[in-house]
């Protein structure tokens, strides 16, 4: 098939016809402007769906992080270069409205939560003390790609629609892991754990996944009676595919999910000051009661949730950072991606071997971490304490915001709006206490995106949302302009 491929006789006129329907979908955009935002939808859903890591092609391949990994080829990164541009190009029509306004939400963030903003410079100048400057440099630029889309996802898109393209994404991945953990077990069964994972790389982020999808169709049932035996049923399969998934850290999250859902009506109820008394405080104790399940409660980690009383040899890892790595760079750390680098052999940063391997202790063995296992250490050994103030700054400034907006929402927004700020930040925190890396091309840095930028929109009460041939009105007057263009009742 390569063969062929690359052959000018067959590749030209391949070639000469994908432009052509290039062509054809930029005049079909740029003639209808519903058109245009139908393709745009589709492309945040598949952005969306895409980003916790997918582990089937040709979605792994085109994944954004997949540019700056070091085996990439060129002529790959060309074809994935390729295709973005070309999906930029058929939604430009409608970009060179959407766009407007951007340098002024920028000086918004800049004002409403300059921890976020200095983080991402932090990130975008690490580079300069990495040892291999290259490499940090196209991590950087590939994450703050994503970044900037998921800012202009957040500016473009509701709350409430963006819980909607959440929601469906979820049910798409449940049925497709199910087909591939029942049909295709090679894939979609992950063998270290038996359990499922599905298309997505990991069971932990599959369960993770199905956790707040049943969180999202549970408030969908209560706010859209109409559909409510639909969201019911997408509840349970979420549940099941959950349970399937065999993650004790997952089955925690959707137990505070929903204890967090089941007290919006007590928290509206209170003053700014009290709610956030309430909630940082269930926070904390739900941080700390979930460190002592999974670090001391030897009965609970075994028996109930299948864990090891070093969680599978985290806690020496964490140790061993402290001890040894993080304070010979404890101030800037060692770059974005500067640190986890097994290629590098002996030169390796986080090598305590001669092979370049970092090697940790494991029920009676050892085992190789590709990284930290906790978001937050990872940002300490990235960034350093700098980068860790700058993180800690956005993120309190992000929670207090997400607190005032429950306590005060806009005018016509349901509970589901209001208490997704608070419900995402909850489904970062936990599965970064032992899990994936939070600053990373996947979902979990897209969900912080739509917080942190989200939540500073929504409590300065104004809109940046524009649509072609709607005013910059007030946020809720043009929601109610494109609803009443939707039905028909408004043509001009």
């Amino acid at each position: 098939m390569k063969e062929l491929l690359t052959n000018p006789i067959i590749l030209l006129p391949i070639l000469g016809c994908g432009v052509i329907y290039l062509l054809l979908a930029f005049l079909a955009v740029s003639r209808n402007q519903k058109l245009g935002a139908l393709a745009e939808k589709l492309v945040v859903g598949l952005y969306l769906f895409m980003m916790p890591g997918l582990g089937i092609a040709p979605f792994s391949t085109f994944h954004p992080i997949a540019l700056a990994h070091p085996a990439k080829s060129l002529p790959s990164m060309i074809v994935q270069l390729g295709l973005y541009g070309a999906l930029l190009f058929i939604l430009s029509p409608r970009l060179k409205y959407t766009l407007k306004y951007s340098l002024d939400l920028v000086a918004l963030l800049l004002q409403k939560n300059p921890g976020l903003c200095l983080y991402l410079f932090l990130i975008l100048l690490s580079f300069g003390w990495s040892d291999t400057p290259i490499y940090t440099l196209k991590y950087s630029l590939v994450l703050l790609g994503t970044t900037f889309f998921s800012i202009y996802i957040i500016k473009q898109y509701s709350y409430l629609e963006l819980s909607s393209l959440l929601r469906w994404g979820f049910v798409i991945t449940a049925f497709l892991s199910t087909f591939y953990s029942k049909f295709k077990p090679a894939i979609g069964i992950n063998r270290a754990k038996n359990s499922w994972q599905g298309i997505i790389d990991h069971p932990n982020k599959l369960a993770a996944l199905m956790a707040l999808s049943a969180i999202l169709w549970g408030l969908e049932a209560i706010e859209n009676p109409k559909n409510r035996w639909l969201s019911i049923g997408a509840v349970l399969y979420s549940l099941f595919v959950l349970k399937m998934a065999e993650s004790g850290g997952a089955q925690v999250q959707f137990l505070i999910g929903t204890i967090t859902v089941l007290s919006v009506r007590f928290l509206k109820k209170l003053p700014f000051q009290w709610s956030l008394f309430f909630v940082v405080l269930f926070l904390i104790l739900s941080i700390s009661g979930f460190i002592v399940i999974t670090n001391n409660l030897e009965a609970i980690i075994v028996d109930g949730l299948g864990k090891d009383i070093t969680l599978t040899g985290r806690t020496p890892l964490w140790a061993y950072l402290f001890a040894e790595k993080i304070p010979k760079r404890p101030w800037l750390g060692y770059g974005f991606h500067g640190f986890w680098q097994p290629w590098r052999g002996a030169d390796n940063p986080a090598a305590n071997h001669i092979s370049g391997e970092l090697r940790m202790p494991s029920g009676g063995g050892y085992w190789i971490p590709p990284h930290s296992h906790n978001g937050f250490v990872e940002i300490i050994i990235d960034l350093g304490l700098i980068g860790f103030i700058a993180f800690a700054l956005s993120f309190c400034t992000a929670l207090v915001q997400a607190i005032q907006y429950l306590t005060s929402p806009q005018k016509g927004e349901s509970n589901l709006e209001s208490v997704l700020p608070i419900l995402l930040l909850i489904f970062i925190v936990f599965p970064n206490l032992t899990e994936i890396p939070l600053v990373e091309n996947n979902h979990n840095w897209y969900y912080y995106i739509f917080v942190a930028v989200g939540i500073s929109l929504k409590t300065s009460r104004k809109n940046f949302r524009v649509e072609p041939g709607l005013k910059k009105l007030p946020y809720h007057q043009n929601l109610l302009i494109a609803e009443a263009r939707k039905k028909g009742n408004i043509k001009t």
